[in-house]
């Protein structure tokens, strides 16, 4: 379970880097002019989902971290 969730984490991490690599590439593309708007569109649309998947990712460790203190309270009992 812990191997579980640390991967989850580590995804996460990878996933928030990617966002923020996606992001600084948008802001040189657009200062430098070029940026054609189906690119930026490509480029927000794929921010976006990566915001998605690590949001989603976020419950998914949430869920498990919350289910292995429950497991871990039982076992005390």
């Amino acid at each position: 379970m812990d191997q579980l969730i640390n991967n989850y984490i580590t995804s996460c991490r990878l996933a928030k880097e990617r966002i923020d690599e996606l992001t600084r590439k948008e802001r040189e593309l657009g200062r430098s002019g070029s940026l054609t708007e189906s690119e930026r569109l490509d480029l927000d649309r794929r921010i976006k989902l990566l915001y998605v998947e690590h949001g989603q990712m976020m419950e998914v460790i949430n869920y498990l971290t919350g289910y292995r203190r429950r497991v871990e309270q039982r076992a005390e009992i």
